[in-house]
């Protein structure tokens, strides 16, 4: 009885193991957040749609959102110290902690993973987007 109130429950819990476990969320997973999001919030859609935000994109981003603001807390060094280091604006390095990947510009991402040594990793993550990241480099916009 109680299965049938709360159908999607198993989906519910593999998604938030998979968003607490910092894994990669694949499209089809992104897809079924942001379904449930505007279930609960329909009028988010029209604005979604009128801003031009991605919402699944920035689903699928925020675990390279979350491993670029842990790695470098983890060296101890702060937005303007690698803003100045790699001679880009502040801005430009938030818009990538914040998952804004509207506004991401791709060869400053590229330049960030480089200098916090996450090149392997960030490989790795874009096989597994690789329509997300090529929709940041404007191929196939």
């Amino acid at each position: 009885m109680i299965e049938n109130m709360y159908p999607d429950k198993q989906k519910d819990i593999e998604v938030i193991k998979a968003l607490k476990e910092k894994k990669f969320i694949d499209a089809k997973m992104a897809g079924y957040i942001t379904d449930k999001i505007v279930e609960v919030m329909p009028n988010l859609k029209d604005v979604l749609d009128k801003y031009d935000i991605r919402p699944k994109d920035m689903i699928r981003f925020q675990v390279v959102s979350g491993m670029c603001r842990s790695q470098r807390e983890k060296k101890g060094l702060n937005l303007k110290q690698i803003a100045l280091s790699l001679k880009v604006p502040q801005y430009r390095l938030k818009y990538i902690e914040s998952s804004s990947v509207k506004h991401i510009s791709a060869d400053i991402l590229e330049s960030y993973i480089d200098y916090l040594g996450l090149r392997k990793w960030f490989n790795l993550w874009k096989r597994h987007n690789l329509d997300v990241y090529n929709r940041l480099t404007g191929v196939n916009k």
